[in-house]
């Protein structure tokens, strides 16, 4: 689970296990987001986002890819909630709950998670690191010689200060900077 919070509200963001099964799903929630059109049957899963304001507070059902995990999933900023699913990623407004972009990354496999930095989000996938902008849009994308998973107990993905320090699947290590340049590897 991943739960967020700032001066405006505080979310819980989980995977919601009853989508596949529970006739009734969409009852549970205030509003269904769906950008894709997905069914359970298209191979997707479903985020449960549990919004409180101060004066009000409602939840969310996100349907998107299966390939989605909810730790590290999300960020909030002032009244501006961004989601990574699998490959999508979502921006809405909290306060209206309306979607401000629905974007999705040319990766070649899932990503994992998402944070803030100071030139945008960071994205941390299987086969890419991908840096984007406040819009979403791609600046640059990095790829190692294997998956970025680790099977030696070294972290895979970490955020440092001035550098991106990354391990593939073959224990490979690499050493990015911001800008996406490889100043190790």
């Amino acid at each position: 689970m991943t739960r967020l919070e700032n001066d405006l509200c505080k979310i819980d963001i989980a995977v919601d296990e009853t989508y596949q099964s529970d006739a009734d799903f969409k009852s549970k929630y205030d509003i269904l987001l769906n950008p894709n059109k997905l069914s359970p049957d298209d191979y997707s899963k479903a985020y449960s986002i549990h919004v409180k304001l101060p004066d009000r507070q409602y939840s969310v059902a996100l349907i998107g890819d299966y390939n989605c995990w909810d730790t590290n999933c999300a960020v909030i900023e002032n009244d501006l909630l961004t989601i990574l699913q699998g490959w999508d990623i979502l921006q809405f407004n909290v306060n209206t709950a309306a979607v401000i972009r629905s974007v999705t990354l040319n990766s070649m496999a899932p990503n994992f998670e998402i944070h803030k930095v100071d030139m945008g989000y960071l994205i941390y996938g299987e086969t890419d690191i991908t840096m984007l902008n406040d819009r979403l849009e791609t600046l640059w994308s990095f790829s190692g010689w294997d998956i970025f998973v680790s099977i030696s107990g070294k972290r895979p993905f970490e955020i440092k200060a001035d550098r991106i320090c990354l391990y593939d699947f073959e224990d490979n290590y690499y050493e990015l900077d911001f800008q996406g340049n490889e100043i190790r590897g």
